[in-house]
């Protein structure tokens, strides 16, 4: 009877142990096999021959350095050296111009340039004075009048300038040769003059 009851006890025991055996190697299988799906065994995942780990998800490539175009700089070095010698011939002009007296020669477009919108007009009939300046936006121009050549005298009437060009009307009973010009007061500039025969000659 002893015998008989311990065996079913140490039977039972052998059992256990093989169950706990065989769990324990399955666990170990599937924690080894988890591991490794998920990256989580410390190792970084396998590598590539290149050194890209397999389970990364950023790849950033190693700097090289950038080789300048030796063309393109020897393109462009002209350009650089030839830019502040423009400025300064410029710079110069403009020196030259504000430091020269009224009347004397000034930058193209810095001039006034007057016209007549005829040659002949009657007596007391309307000559129409129109022209450009480029720089004058806004300036109030004085209107100046030789008749046959008795001196300059400032006629009654001024013009403002809109866009860089003006226009006015004038008109006098006097009559002859009668030149006309514009000035600038604020800079002194005057434009050119403008021969027109007012009445019978």
């Amino acid at each position: 009877m002893d015998e008989q009851n311990e065996n079913p006890v140490a039977n039972g025991l052998v059992a256990l142990v093989a169950v706990g055996l065989v769990i324990g190697l399955l666990a170990a299988i599937i924690a080894l096999l988890g591991t490794r799906l998920f990256g989580l065994d410390g190792s970084g995942g396998s590598s590539s021959g290149d050194g890209v780990a397999v389970g990364d998800s950023l790849y950033l490539p190693s700097l090289q350095p950038t080789e300048l175009d030796s063309g393109l700089l020897v393109t462009l070095a002209p350009a650089v050296t030839e830019t502040p010698a423009v400025t300064e011939a410029t710079e110069s002009a403009s020196a030259t111009a504000s430091s020269s007296p009224t009347g004397s020669a000034a930058p193209r477009d810095a001039r006034i340039g007057l016209s007549a919108g005829s040659s002949q007009v009657g007596s007391g009939e309307e000559l129409m004075l129109s022209g450009t300046y480029s720089r004058g936006e806004g300036s109030v121009l004085d209107i100046w009048y030789d008749v046959n050549g008795t001196g300059w005298k400032e006629f009654n009437l001024d013009v403002n300038v809109y866009g860089g060009v003006f226009q006015v009307f004038v008109a006098t009973y006097q009559t002859g040769r009668i030149a006309w010009r514009v000035q600038d007061p604020e800079t002194g500039l005057e434009s050119n003059e403008v021969m027109v025969l007012h009445g019978d000659e």
